[in-house]
């Protein structure tokens, strides 16, 4: 999501008396206005994972990573993953975005070293326990990019967003988070509600997370342009 999605989506949220869940699945399944798909991974991750190969190398070549994109849209990142050789799950709070998801993976990615999984349910449910089919739900890796901003900070979420990421990320797995939006002023409304690095700091040390790198990306979306930062955070 981004500042190009202007007052419309703040205006429906600022009317939507709380109800954020069901609004961003009516979003979805209405389909007219989704401004917060950007048509593809953010180049910072791309880079990011290009630069450190480390964060997608399996400790033995019979290992296969797992990594979690909650929040996933139509599944770009996902797709990303699964291309590193990961099997790479998406999490989508709609069943309308999961679809569109997989259409998107069927129709751009015939071809990927890792498997692909779309699941619809709710992040701070156990949807995502009971859809694995017995598979324990710990990640070697999960990504951040527009998930922890689209949760109204009044509502309380943010503390429950670090404790289910713990949760996720398996003991030394990582969570990666592309900081946005740094640049948006405290006094304006969201979505996508401002953040700061110190935030993440604050919300990710507190459940056992060391923060191993933070970075100024070499290439970003249009909407954080100059201003997103990427912090890879290690579980203890």
């Amino acid at each position: 999501m981004s500042e190009q999605s202007g007052p419309n989506l703040q205006e429906i949220f600022a009317a939507s008396n709380g109800q954020h869940q069901d609004l961003w699945k009516a979003l979805w399944d209405d389909g007219s206005y989704i401004p917060w798909d950007r048509g593809g991974s953010s180049p910072s991750l791309i880079d990011l994972l290009k630069d450190y190969p480390s964060l997608v190398q399996p400790p033995s070549p019979d290992t296969t990573l797992k990594a979690l994109v909650p929040g996933c849209g139509r599944g770009y990142d996902v797709l990303l993953f699964a291309s590193h050789g990961f099997n790479a799950y998406g999490l989508e709070l709609s069943s309308s975005g999961v679809a569109e998801a997989q259409k998107n993976a069927e129709k751009t990615y015939p071809n990927h070293r890792g498997k692909y999984t779309f699941i619809t349910g709710d992040f701070f449910t156990k949807d995502l326990e009971n859809s694995m089919g017995g598979e324990e739900a710990k990640f070697d890796i999960v990504y951040d990019y527009t998930f922890l901003c689209a949760l109204d900070p009044s509502q309380g979420l943010r503390p429950k967003w670090a404790a289910r990421m713990a949760e996720l990320v398996k003991p030394g797995g990582r969570l990666i988070c592309l900081e946005f939006p740094l640049y948006k002023s405290f006094d304006l409304p969201g979505p996508p509600w401002p953040l700061r690095s110190e935030i993440y700091a604050e919300l990710l040390e507190g459940v056992g997370f060391v923060r191993e790198m933070h970075v100024t990306p070499k290439r970003y979306l249009e909407a954080g342009e100059g201003s997103d930062m990427i912090s890879v955070w290690k579980r203890g």
